[in-house]
């Protein structure tokens, strides 16, 4: 005989929605996204979604630097259906001279619910990609509720500290598209 919690837990099964799903950028504020210079689109498997920046580039000109960029998404899925980002690809370039250090932060949190805190330090000397994936412990993937779809809120932040007047870094991948990509998690309801 199934328990009350049995029967909850089968109700919400791993799948991919039948139908189609959308994306909208509800905002973008930060010296790392300025108007028009951000953009999300959710893949053809509905399995990711991906941010993209066309202006996120960190330069120490010999100090502490820093850009960030503070998004709010809105994932549309067909009715029944919920998400949670069970992975998250960073990937980038970075020119660090010795003693210069560059650092990547990221948040990700639906209102109300707990925030997912992921960060990276790259140390000089580096010119080189640089790429990193950001993976919660099994079974603490967050999904949104179920009956009321609330915006997911994405924080990203590129640091460079050390004296270097010619480090920089970026968030990039190899085809020059400066992009964040996040890995979805659907839960039927």
């Amino acid at each position: 005989m199934l328990t009350a919690l049995s029967v909850a837990v089968l109700a919400l099964a791993t799948v991919t929605p039948p139908g189609p799903v959308t994306i909208d950028l509800v905002s973008a504020t930060g010296t790392g996204c300025q108007s028009g210079t951000t953009a999300v689109s959710i893949s053809p498997d509905k399995q990711a979604f991906t941010v993209t920046y066309s202006d996120f580039t960190v330069q120490g000109h010999g100090q502490t630097a820093h850009k960030d960029c503070t998004l709010t998404v809105q994932v549309n899925p067909p009715a029944g259906f919920t998400y949670g980002i069970d992975e998250t690809d960073f990937r980038g370039f970075a020119h660090l001279d010795a003693g210069a250090r560059g650092v990547v932060t990221s948040t990700y949190h639906f209102t109300g619910l707990p925030t997912r805190h992921a960060t990276q330090t790259f140390a000089g000397p580096v010119d080189d990609d640089w790429q990193f994936t950001d993976m919660p412990d099994a079974g603490s993937v967050v999904h949104g509720p179920c009956k009321e779809h609330k915006p997911l809120t994405i924080t990203a932040d590129l640091k460079l500290d050390g004296q270097s007047a010619a480090s920089f870094m970026t968030m990039d991948s190899t085809d020059g598209e400066v992009s964040l990509r996040y890995h979805l998690s659907w839960l039927q309801c």
